[in-house]
């Protein structure tokens, strides 16, 4: 099921937080917020945050939050991790140090102007 207006397979993020009506003034009430692709569900407000952060929970259940995969979670570059992941176990190391793996293919030079 389609839940989201956009026409990417994915939604570019997720969230899912609780907010304060006001920041300003003392008194004030809490509402939760389910936020996916281009789809925002506001809970109403509530008189303290413990009562908005079980309302945000039933939320995240209703809209089955944990399952939605978002172009977010695969990182902006998913093809430079698969790069760097693969030279990494092809150095032989175990150390979880990836610094230094580019440089057998050429330096770097100083000048930016090249």
């Amino acid at each position: 099921m389609k839940t989201f207006s956009s026409t990417q397979e994915k939604p570019t993020q997720k969230r899912s937080q609780v907010f304060p009506t006001n920041f300003h003034l003392p008194e004030r009430k809490y509402v939760a917020l389910v936020s996916y692709g281009g789809f925002n569900d506001w809970s109403e407000p509530f008189d303290t945050e413990d009562e908005a952060m079980l309302e945000l929970r039933c939320m995240e259940k209703r809209h089955s939050f944990e399952t939605i995969q978002t172009v977010e979670m695969e990182g902006y570059f998913p093809e430079r991790a698969i790069i760097m992941e693969e030279k990494y176990v092809q150095s032989g190391r175990t150390n979880g140090l990836y610094c230094g793996l580019n440089m057998a293919d050429g330096s770097v030079p100083d000048d930016n102007s090249k």
